[in-house]
């Protein structure tokens, strides 16, 4: 599992996101699971899930090294939490891949 962090300003509802890579190179593909977002505004915090469940790979499923991914609206993976004192960035991007 990959996780980035990046502090940014309000995104509002996310509803999707585009995901890729340039396939530059033999054996760059990557098996992508889904994409969680964590997104904090003061104490109150909402995580989305973007699955995938698709190769990034010119060699592999499809051929494409490109996705535009859709949120997951039922209740299982879009929440609103209550964090209390603790502290995480802004916007947590938590990647599931799994490399060729």
């Amino acid at each position: 599992m990959d996780i980035f962090c990046i502090r940014a300003v309000s995104l509002g509802d996310l509803e999707k996101v585009l995901i890729s890579h340039d396939g530059a190179v033999p054996g760059s593909g990557w098996f992508l699971d889904k994409i969680v977002i964590k997104h904090k505004e003061g104490e109150e915090a909402q995580e989305v899930v973007f699955p995938c469940n698709r190769w990034l790979d010119k060699y592999q499923d499809d051929g494409k090294t490109e996705r535009e991914l859709t949120a997951n609206k039922d209740g299982s993976s879009m929440k609103t939490f209550l964090k209390g004192k603790s502290c995480f960035p802004t916007i947590v991007f938590y990647t599931i891949v799994f490399a060729v």
